[in-house]
């Protein structure tokens, strides 16, 4: 008797199933191509749809939205794939429902796949049914560009990627104009000093200035060692210094000021008017690669100007967007089909090797992020490197550095002089943070900032103060 009453369940299900969806649609599809469609299926639960059409059947762009929106109307499931096979003996329309991009990550969610990622992937997040989206550095690009609106994640993806790779053992630059992108690279929880030491950082214009300049000697500084080392066969049998991954924060911001300060150092009769700078983040775009040197390029718009030419920016070929405009993807993924952009966190388009991937970036818990940091097979920025001295750095675990015979060292302690991470008012303009210098002390006077000391007779003041500050009154 059950059986008998399950067998009737089924039945009517199917005869409601034919009325409700399949008819209708048949109905409407008649109309829309002119005959009835041939081998029309729906399934059970709505996720799939085909149906053959007349032999050259060619549909405009109208026709074909007309069809889509009777099918969706109809079957009530919303953006589906629709694949359109109009040539050969049975031409037919496919539709099935999009599988579904997890909303939410966190590091705990991927970390397994992080771990397990071979030396030249770096994951980008997750895609549809939770397939992991890797880029590699050999079969995709050396060098990563983040281009995305305000509020698109563009920190936490950088985050993300180089939290990766120093726990294998890479070093850091982070080349940042706008001062604390980045803090949890030198700050703590409670805003205490405690740089990284396998990341350097530099902020002010003459720092990225030398920072810039530094990139194009150890370049050359490698290559000369890879001279050396490599074989017939092109492999480098040997260390030329650990991967380098360097960040270049907002250099639409940046780039003028290096000219600018560039012009007022530089000897007219024997300096090039370009700047160095320039050319040593050039060169690494060109040939870091060979040598364990690779870029992300960060901004809203990866422009030639701003990323120092056209040839430059063809370098970069792994491509993260997000909150983007037609302009903007037109100018990072030429001619690739342009997804909606969407207002979900962390939802992003990976665009590399001629292919666009939609994935969920994971939401990084940025104190975490300095935990991990030195979790892994940790090296040390190099005694010498620009950025690694300015403020107090963080100890090293007990465990010995895979990098400790090399002679990479940590530097610890806070250097005399002034209060780390403080400026004078007169710094604080000439890095564009005030218009002029009257400005930055009616500000300070109007939020009351406490002087943690003076250089000479100029009052310092904590750089974070001054950016709270600047926040808030924006």
């Amino acid at each position: 008797m059950a059986v008998l009453e399950r067998t009737r369940e089924r039945l009517g299900e199917r005869v409601e199933h034919y009325a409700v969806y399949h008819r209708p649609l048949h109905h409407t599809l008649t109309q829309l191509i002119g005959d009835s469609p041939r081998e029309l299926a729906v399934s059970r639960n709505r996720d799939a749809c085909s149906f053959g059409v007349p032999l050259h059947y060619n549909p405009g762009d109208k026709e074909k939205e007309a069809l889509i929106r009777a099918v969706t109307d109809r079957l009530h499931f919303d953006d589906p794939d629709v694949t359109w096979h109009l040539h050969g003996r049975k031409p037919e329309v496919v539709f099935t429902r999009k599988e579904l991009l997890p909303g939410f990550l966190t590091w705990a969610d991927v970390e397994r796949l992080v771990k397990a990622a071979k030396p030249d992937q770096l994951l980008s997040g997750l895609g549809k049914s939770n397939v992991e989206v890797f880029v590699s550095t050999k079969l995709d690009s050396p060098h990563f560009g983040i281009a995305m609106g305000t509020g698109g994640g563009k920190s936490n993806i950088a985050a993300f990627w180089l939290t990766q790779e120093l726990m294998r053992g890479a070093v850091g630059l982070i080349l940042d104009a706008k001062w604390i992108s980045h803090p949890w690279a030198f700050k703590d929880i409670d805003a205490n000093y405690g740089q990284l030491p396998n990341i350097a950082y530099a902020r002010s214009t003459a720092d990225l200035h030398n920072a810039m300049v530094w990139l194009g000697i150890e370049l050359q500084r490698r290559t000369e060692a890879a001279e050396l080392l490599v074989n017939s066969k092109g492999d480098i049998l040997g260390d030329v210094g650990p991967t380098l991954w360097i960040i270049a924060e907002e250099l639409n911001l940046a780039v003028p000021r290096l000219k600018q300060y560039w012009a007022t150092i530089r000897d007219p009769k024997t300096d090039p008017k370009r700047s160095p700078a320039l050319d040593g983040m050039a060169a690494v775009s060109f040939a870091g690669r060979a040598v364990r040197m690779h870029l992300i390029v960060i901004g809203q718009m990866l422009t030639a100007a701003v990323l120092g030419g056209g040839d430059v920016r063809e370098n970069i070929g792994v491509r993260m967007l997000a909150r983007y405009t037609g302009n903007s993807w037109k100018m990072q993924a030429g001619d690739l089909p342009m997804p909606p952009s969407s207002d979900i966190p962390g939802r992003v388009q990976v665009v590399a090797s001629g292919t666009v991937r939609e994935a969920q970036v994971p939401l990084m818990d940025l104190d975490k992020c300095r935990e991990y940091a030195i979790a892994g097979d940790v090296t040390e920025c190099p005694d010498g490197m620009p950025g690694i001295g300015d403020v107090a750095r963080v100890a090293l675990p007990p465990t010995p550095s895979s990098a400790s015979d090399m002679g990479f060292v940590v530097r610890q302690g806070i250097p005399p002089g002034r209060p780390p991470g403080t400026m004078t008012l007169r710094e604080a303009t000439t890095e564009g943070l005030f218009t002029t210098v009257g400005a930055a002390r009616r500000a300070v006077q109007r939020r009351g900032l406490d002087s943690p000391g003076s250089d000479g007779a100029a009052k310092l003041y904590f750089i974070s103060d001054l950016a709270s500050m600047l926040r808030s009154d924006s």
